[in-house]
């Protein structure tokens, strides 16, 4: 499975996830209740030799994460929404429940930051955006 495919599965688990609601990578229409997910890609922190040759990466996934909503009479739904989404993979990370990117099960941490309303439709909707960062080790 793909670093991708796992986060995507990952997501689905959320209690507040709306199944019926279309999905996209790299792409989010403006009509309530899509998601979007858009992958910044790979970012390497740092790069250690060891003694025997190995080389152990610190890197960084980066994924904005944004949710068409409706407005009208739910700003405080949506702000909810987000809130816990947050808070959720925030318990995700920290029970060792989130999807794993690395060899290094124990070093690695799943965040999702800044989440906000980032701008709104004629339509009444408006787009919700966080990010999803996720810092792992991988050896080679």
């Amino acid at each position: 499975m793909t670093d991708l495919e796992k986060l995507k599965t990952w997501l689905a688990t959320y209690p507040g996830w709306e199944e019926d609601k279309p999905f996209f990578v790299d792409d989010t229409t403006p009509k309530p209740g899509c998601v979007g997910l858009f992958p910044q890609g790979l970012e390497q922190l740092s790069l250690r030799r060891d003694i025997t040759g190995g080389q152990k990466a610190a890197c960084r996934y980066r994924f904005r994460l944004y949710r068409a909503a409706a407005l009208e009479e739910n700003q405080e739904e949506n702000a909810r929404w987000l809130l816990d989404f947050q808070n959720w993979v925030e318990a995700q990370s920290a029970g060792g429940l989130a999807p794993r990117f690395g060899d290094v099960p124990q070093e690695e941490r799943l965040r999702a930051e800044g989440g906000s309303l980032q701008k709104t439709g004629k339509l009444g909707s408006g787009l919700y955006a966080l990010t999803l960062t996720a810092e792992f080790t991988r050896i080679y």
